[in-house]
């Protein structure tokens, strides 16, 4: 499971219109993004296409505890 590093990279996106690119409840995105709840490796990947595709999910997310 994969934890978001930094909620300041992501501030400036509507998160309800990057949840619907994404694919999840605006709701589940904000708390990845907060931190408070982990993702699978292809959320991370979605989540980190979205705010850059030339990035690596290691820009944005730490591999977590689960």
């Amino acid at each position: 499971m994969w934890v978001f590093k930094d909620k300041e990279v992501a501030k400036m996106y509507n998160k309800t219109q990057m949840a619907k690119v994404v694919g999840l409840n605006p709701d589940t995105l904000r708390r990845v993004i907060n931190g408070k709840q982990e993702c699978s490796k292809l959320v991370a990947y979605c989540i980190t296409k979205f705010l850059n595709s030339e990035a690596e999910i290691e820009d944005y997310f730490v591999r977590g505890e689960s």
